[in-house]
C-alpha cells in the first residue's frame, strides 16, 4: 500500500502530450466563456436602437429643432428618487416653479425592455410632480414628457441609480 502511494507521488517526466493537454484546456475554457458571454449578450438586448435607419436620419432635423425650442424656453428640471417616489421638478427661465403640466413618463433598465412601467404622475409641492415606483436596486432610465396648459412641450431622459437596499 505505502510503495502504491510513493509511486503515485513521485514527479514523472512532463512530455508533449501533457503539453498539449494543458493548451487545449486553457483554450477551451476561454472559447467556452466567451461563447457563453456572447449568448448571453445577445439574448439580453438586440441592440436595436432605431427600427429604420434611414427613417431615424430623416427625422434628424426635426428632433434637432425641437432640441433647439425647447433651449429657448430655459426650463430647468430635476429628477431625485426618494424611496418609492419619483420626484420631478421644473422651473422656468425665472426660477418660478411650473404648475401647469401635463406629464407622461416611463422608467426602464437601460438594456432591456422587461422590467418598463408607465409612470403616473401627481401634482406635489408647486413645480413638484410625484409617481410611485417599485423598482429593484441597479440603473433606470427615465424618460419625461411633459406638456403645459399652453401647448409648451419639454422631454428629458435621465438615468438613475437606485442602490441596494434603499
Amino acid at each position: 500500500m505505502i510503495k502504491k502511494i510513493k509511486q503515485m507521488l513521485t514527479i514523472k517526466e512532463f512530455t508533449g502530450r501533457h503539453m498539449l493537454g494543458v493548451l487545449f484546456m486553457f483554450f477551451g475554457t476561454i472559447i467556452t466563456v466567451n461563447m457563453f458571454l456572447a449568448w448571453f449578450a445577445v439574448d439580453s438586448w438586440s441592440g436595436l436602437v432605431a427600427k429604420n435607419g434611414y427613417v431615424a436620419s430623416i427625422d434628424f432635423d426635426g428632433k434637432e429643432k425641437e432640441v433647439e425650442r425647447q433651449n429657448k424656453l430655459g426650463w430647468k428640471s430635476r429628477l431625485k428618487l426618494n424611496g418609492t417616489h419619483v420626484i420631478f421638478s421644473i422651473k422656468d427661465k425665472s426660477g418660478a416653479p411650473i404648475t401647469d403640466l401635463t406629464i407622461v413618463g416611463t422608467i426602464g433598465r437601460p438594456t432591456t425592455e422587461v422590467q418598463d412601467q408607465v409612470l403616473e404622475f401627481h401634482n406635489g409641492n408647486p413645480g413638484e410632480y410625484i409617481a410611485s415606483v417599485n423598482i429593484a436596486a441597479g440603473q433606470w432610465d427615465v424618460a419625461i414628457q411633459t406638456t403645459s396648459s399652453n401647448n409648451e412641450h419639454y422631454k428629458k431622459l435621465y438615468r438613475l441609480i437606485k442602490k441596494p437596499g434603499k
